[in-house]
């Protein structure tokens, strides 16, 4: 069975790794295991688990395990990162958070056995520029009574998993268009090479009844033949 947590508004939070019927989602990355880095560049630990709100099926929370020199306590010490505030590196397997290495040694203790709101609060303080944390938090819930709308805990961009999960699903659809792309352009290039027949006194490339054949005079004695072929027809042609 599943270990959860429900906070005071009745969500219920769980590690990923405790959830049989949840899986990260195909074409994006399982990030458990991965390298954390601080904003300074330093390494701060790894990601060890996920969490997940089970209700909504987003994930909430990255659960750090930071190295023992950031740690500075015996044993393993795990914290908690929003997952809308941290970044894939691209190219590498590193998730980079937007703390320097002494603040993330200054985030609470996550110690698995429970998740409270208060707990939730002075995380997210650490994360959300500083102290408009403690304002912004005030101004939502003035403007949830004000309106007698409560105001999801979780509706702000630090709890946002598509601002992490997508940058990296982002970035490997346009290297596979890169690639796409890259491959298309050496295909025409060896098409063209394909046509062009040469022998030790003359070089022979096809043209067809459409195409202008120009000759340019240069200035230098380095004379240019230029065929000119219509767009629509080089596009259309079978190759």
């Amino acid at each position: 069975m599943a270990r959860d947590y429900e906070t005071e508004d009745g969500v219920r939070i769980a590690p990923l790794g405790d959830l049989r019927d949840f899986e990260v989602a195909e074409g994006y990355p399982d990030i458990r295991g991965w390298r954390v880095e601080s904003a300074d560049g330093r390494e701060v630990g790894k990601v060890h688990e996920l969490l997940v709100d089970i209700d909504n099926m987003r994930t909430r929370y990255l659960d750090v395990r930071l190295a023992s020199d950031v740690a500075a306590t015996p044993g393993d010490r795990d914290v908690l990162v929003p997952i809308g505030t941290a970044q894939v590196v691209d190219g590498k397997d590193v998730v980079r958070v937007p703390l320097t290495a002494e603040r993330v040694s200054l985030l609470p203790l996550y110690d698995h056995g429970r998740l409270t709101r208060t707990h939730e609060l002075e995380v997210r303080r650490h994360f959300s520029l500083g102290e408009a944390a403690a304002a912004s938090v005030g101004a939502a819930g003035a403007a949830a009574a004000a309106d007698s709308r409560p105001r999801d805990f979780y509706d702000d961009d630090a709890y946002d998993d598509h601002r992490f999960f997508s940058s990296r699903h982002t970035a490997r659809r346009a290297e596979k268009a890169a690639d796409k792309a890259a491959d298309q352009a050496a295909a025409e290039s060896a098409d063209v090479r394909r046509e062009v027949r040469s022998r030790d006194d003359e070089i022979r490339v096809p043209v067809e009844r459409e195409d202008s054949v120009v000759l340019k005079r240069g200035a230098d004695g380095r004379d240019e033949i230029i065929i000119r072929r219509p767009l629509t027809d080089r596009e259309d042609r079978p190759r």
